[in-house]
């Protein structure tokens, strides 16, 4: 009887140690993040420069309830450095007194909005990853950046020059939710800023961690986001 009961516990044990194993495979994203700051020379601040992954694991996000908005306001382009997923549409208010004309040459996406009164919201579907540089053609001195991805990987840094992938915070404001920790991995880790030159390091996130890092940037011509 006595044997019976061991058997019964030891079957049971081994049960839970079997379930746990395969939880764990199911479920390798426990590390989690990279974390880090940038440091740049000839700028004065080191906010707004783009830190990402060239490739990161798959996902999945509706998009259909994103509300994506490059502001205008006091002549002024808001945000500075805005990155969209591949799919988003963005919109494009006009909140200042004056009308606006927003534009891109850029070969990611050429549009032109035409004028627009103060009020008016215009939206533009970006639907290739890539750099489109805005400008207004009634007012020479705005200009901003949307920076389309392939993948929700990556980072904004502040204006210590901190950065978090993945930046939960960011996307949900961005409609872009269900984006786990990272699993454990090579990764191919870059950098873009419009006045300093891209940066590109492998980044090894293990099991049991996140990483936590310093890029050192200097001013100079980006590289494109992807080749």
């Amino acid at each position: 009887m006595v044997g019976g009961k061991q058997l019964v516990k030891y079957l049971q044990i081994s049960l839970l140690l079997l379930l746990l194993l395969l939880w764990g495979s199911l479920n390798p994203a426990f590390a989690g993040m990279i974390k880090g700051t940038v440091k740049v020379k000839g700028l004065r601040s080191p906010a707004n420069i783009l830190v990402y992954l060239t490739k990161a694991p798959t996902f999945s996000s509706d998009l259909s309830g994103a509300k994506v908005v490059m502001d205008q306001n006091r002549l002024t382009f808001t945000p500075h450095v805005l990155p969209v997923l591949v799919g988003t549409t963005v919109q494009f208010p006009n909140n200042d007194k004056v009308d606006h004309n927003v534009f891109s040459l850029s070969r990611t996406k050429k549009f032109s909005l035409g004028s627009y009164k103060p009020g008016e919201i215009k939206t533009v579907l970006f639907d290739k990853p890539g750099i489109v540089e805005l400008r207004c053609d009634v007012h020479a001195e705005m200009a901003a950046y949307i920076l389309v991805m392939r993948n929700p990987y990556w980072a904004r840094t502040d204006e210590k020059g901190r950065f978090q992938i993945p930046n939960s915070d960011e996307l949900k404001n961005l409609g872009i939710l269900g984006i786990e920790a990272l699993p454990p991995g090579k990764y191919f880790l870059k950098t873009w800023h419009e006045k300093l030159k891209s940066k590109r390091t492998t980044v090894i996130v293990e099991k049991d961690g996140d990483i936590d890092l310093q890029l050192d940037l200097t001013r100079g011509t980006p590289s494109v986001l992807y080749k």
